[in-house]
């Protein structure tokens, strides 16, 4: 599908974004192939790839990029900021359930602890624990999925058992 995208975004003109890329450091080898075998790009076109760092990181690519580093907010308050801010009103007003801004706003603290405990690497934790910005937007989704559902069977208990499998072990 990456690829397929990325030759539609380069014939049109188009930006396109790929993100987590250190996850999958076979496909970027796959990419570096592909924009080396580029013929003239539409002069529009830009590619842009987030990553964490990882030492596997095709040097081809990175030597072709523009870097840019964003750092991490220091300090459990600005973590939490950052966190609960970057979330549309929208998508805080999706669902009609009384508790899910609540749980919306707890869930964004256990973002900014867990980011904050990962600066102490293995004091902070006994295991390398990760739960980015996207696992944080996919217990969310998790979370509106099954307080909607309860919404609408007009139960006003929240589900907790099914929330704690999915948010606490799954993501």
């Amino acid at each position: 599908i990456a690829l397929s995208l990325l030759e539609t975004a380069i014939a049109r003109g188009q930006w396109l974004m790929l993100q987590n890329c250190h996850l999958l450091v076979t496909f970027l080898r796959t990419l570096e192939k592909e924009l080396d075998e580029m013929a003239k790009p539409h002069p529009d076109f830009r590619l842009w790839l987030t990553t964490d760092p990882t030492p596997t990181f095709p040097i081809g690519i990175l030597q072709r990029s523009l870097k840019v580093v964003t750092e991490p907010p220091n300090g459990l308050k600005l973590n939490l900021h950052s966190t609960y801010f970057k979330l549309r009103s929208q998508s805080l007003d999706n669902c009609a359930h009384p508790a899910f801004r609540s749980l919306v706003y707890v869930l964004a603290f256990f973002h900014a602890v867990v980011q904050e405990r990962r600066k102490y690497d293995k004091i902070g934790w006994n295991i390398s624990y990760d739960f980015n910005e996207s696992d944080f937007n996919v217990c969310i989704e998790i979370l509106d999925t099954y307080l909607t559902k309860a919404v609408e069977a007009r139960d006003p208990r929240i589900p907790w058992g099914s929330l704690k499998y999915l948010i606490g072990e799954v993501s």
